[in-house]
């Protein structure tokens, strides 16, 4: 039906696409003067000396720019297969010619944002392995084309044939896993709430430094101080305004979990196919993303208290040389133990902890201890410009809490070794597993410091393609064995990592 062996242009509605996506890359580098821009526009001032009808006249100026370059940009931009090549060609003034062979390519990808959903077209994105972003970036394509596409790039790469690489292929597939409203609704629910806090607390500092002037001109400094002061002779008035500040400041943080939780993974699936699985996720960025055992380094399995008792999992999929705002899909949320150990023997092999546990030695304890003091001294030094003489009180909540978490990091840290698998545990708050194939270890190596050394004590790093797992704080002698093992299991099994 396509003959990609003649070059070809992407869907003529691309120049929607690219004039979307240009248009965001000037408001983001001139956020800052859009901000300016809008605030004298509320003020019903002159914009840098400028009428509205100028400012608006270079506004239109600027746009009319975007949109030429956008067409250029949708005229210079070609790619056809010659051979075992994919042949790209791009660029306006700075001519650029992409070539990517076949058998280096490490995964293909059916991306949509919102704005794609809208003009019914979808991204393509081809990654080798030898870059940690997308090489080639298709940005207005039909579906059929893109699945023809990916169809022919796919075709004669024996670790994925093309039938178990399509995306809409009916045969010898089924849904294995669909995540409900309830279980993604959970999930944000038992997310962990101070990510979101400081994400939120980042973005409310980020806009107060932009409008400082304005928010200023309401004074609502000046009321705040009011509202203490006619109470400064009620302590519960002031309990009770301190504690009504962090149940909104949580119920907006618990609010933003949920959210992120659920436009983030909305409708996922998880798609078996007869050698690998495929995720589908996103409501306002769609993906589609095909996972193939071979070339998965790591496994993550995150759970905590609250996720145990609502009986979720989080399984994360490492691989080597995913594009990093890719990354985050590489994940399936809301799974139950079975369905856990069902994917891991899927991915990898049969996952179960068999062998002892062995934890490192309490030197790591000490270390813990001593990693405590720093935010101990940074609440102490909050609390004493607020409360002055009783800054003590808050050590009565903090260092309860941090010896608890304390007492759960050491307790949670664990490794285990057999011929096949290496799985490490930790976690403080949330409960993270890591497990990897033995065979896809590219290096091995000690640490040690020089407090370490005089207590015989090391940690040793196991590198893969696309992360390092560390087993901390044992015996060196044990240490040098783990080594050796290691290497020795490397080198004896000669199995593809890739």
């Amino acid at each position: 039906m396509y003959d990609f062996k003649k070059p070809s242009r992407q869907s003529i509605r691309g120049i929607a696409i690219l004039f979307g996506f240009n248009s965001y890359k000037i408001i983001k580098s001139l956020f800052l003067l859009i901000a300016g821009f809008s605030y004298y526009l509320i003020k019903g001032e002159k914009v840098f000396g400028l009428s509205k009808y100028q400012a608006f006249s270079a506004i239109a100026i600027i746009f009319l720019f975007i949109l030429l370059r956008s067409v250029l940009e949708f005229l210079n931009f070609k790619f056809h297969i010659s051979g075992d090549d994919f042949k790209l060609s791009k660029g306006i003034l700075n001519k650029e010619e992409i070539t990517v062979s076949k058998s280096k390519i490490q995964n293909i990808y059916i991306r949509q944002n919102i704005l794609q959903q809208i003009i019914n077209v979808v991204q393509l994105d081809i990654e080798t392995a030898g870059d940690a972003k997308a090489e080639v970036k298709i940005t207005a394509l039909s579906r059929n084309k893109a699945k023809a596409l990916k169809d022919e790039l796919l075709l004669n790469i024996n670790s994925i044939s093309t039938e178990e690489a399509s995306n809409e292929t009916e045969q010898g597939q089924h849904i294995y896993y669909r995540a409900s409203i309830k279980k993604l609704l959970l999930e944000g629910f038992s997310e962990n709430h101070i990510k979101s806090f400081l994400i939120i607390a980042g973005f409310i500092g980020g806009l107060y430094s932009t409008y400082e002037d304005f928010i200023d001109e309401l004074k609502l400094g000046d009321k705040i101080e009011v509202l203490i002061t006619q109470n400064e002779s009620s302590i519960s008035a002031l309990i009770f305004i301190i504690f009504g500040i962090l149940i909104v400041t949580l119920t907006i943080s618990i609010l933003f979990s949920i959210s992120k939780t659920f436009l983030l993974n909305y409708d996922l699936q998880v798609i078996e196919h007869k050698k690998t699985i495929e995720i589908k996720k996103g409501l306002f960025n769609k993906v589609a993303i095909i996972l193939s055992p071979s070339r998965i380094q790591n496994i993550e399995i995150e759970n905590n208290r609250l996720k145990r008792f609502f009986g979720l999992n989080t399984l994360r999929i490492k691989q080597a040389m995913v594009d990093k705002k890719l990354q985050k899909h590489f994940s399936i949320i809301g799974l139950d133990q079975l369905q856990v150990n069902y994917l891991v023997e899927k991915l990898m092999q049969p996952f179960s902890i068999t062998s002892k546990k062995e934890k490192p030695e309490r030197y790591y304890i000490r270390i813990l201890i001593l990693t405590a003091l720093i935010p101990i001294a940074l609440f102490n030094s909050i609390a004493f410009f607020v409360l002055e003489n009783l800054f003590w009180i808050i050590n009565f909540f903090v260092i309860p809490l941090l010896s608890l978490m304390i007492y759960w990091k050491y307790k949670k840290s664990y490794y285990t070794l057999n011929n096949n698998l290496l799985v490490v545990g930790g976690g403080s708050i949330s409960t993270l597993t890591e497990i990897l194939e033995i065979h896809k270890i590219q290096a091995v190596a000690t640490k040690q410091t020089v407090f370490q050394k005089l207590r015989n004590i090391a940690s040793v790093e196991v590198y893969t393609a696309s992360k390092v797992t560390k087993i901390i704080y044992v015996k060196e002698s044990r240490a040098n064995e783990i080594v050796n093992f290691l290497l020795y299991q490397v080198e004896s099994q000669r199995k593809d990592w890739m």
